[in-house]
């Protein structure tokens, strides 16, 4: 990959946050309706509680699995012109980016040091890669 066309960390910040909104509001949803089927279905509500770290992995494994298979963009790259790809030029599989998004979600649960690693190695590294890209092979390129 030539740097003039991956995709570096600003680009790739503001498209995650465009994608963690999304999933906010998808995972708030779900949640929502989850409570309420719950409620309704029991007399005893207390100690009934929605699992919302849970629900929001869920949702983000979906999300990102499947637009990052579907064409390697999420809402958040189409708006900033960046795409998923492997090192080979291929496309990646549901699986293949679901666990991509489990290594980005796994980096901010841990303290943020990951994530911050992370960060560091985008901006300032030739190959613009953060770890889950190193581990998986994978780089953001500008469409």
């Amino acid at each position: 990959m030539t740097a003039t066309n991956l995709a570096g960390f600003w680009r790739r910040f503001v498209a995650y946050i465009i994608d963690v909104i999304v999933v906010g509001v998808i995972a708030g949803i779900v949640e929502s309706i989850i409570a309420a089927i719950v409620r309704a279905s029991t007399s005893d509500v207390t100690g009934v509680s929605v699992r919302e770290g849970v629900v929001g992995l869920i949702v983000g494994i979906l999300y990102f699995g499947y637009l990052w298979s579907r064409n390697g963009q999420t809402l958040g790259y189409m708006a900033l012109g960046v795409r998923l790809i492997r090192s080979s030029g291929e496309p990646v599989s549901f699986v293949f980016a679901a666990v991509r998004y489990v290594l980005i979600y796994l980096s901010f649960a841990l303290c943020l040091i990951p994530a911050i690693v992370s960060a560091f190695m985008i901006g300032l590294s030739e190959q613009k890669q953060g770890i889950h890209d190193a581990i998986m092979g994978t780089y953001v390129v500008r469409t």
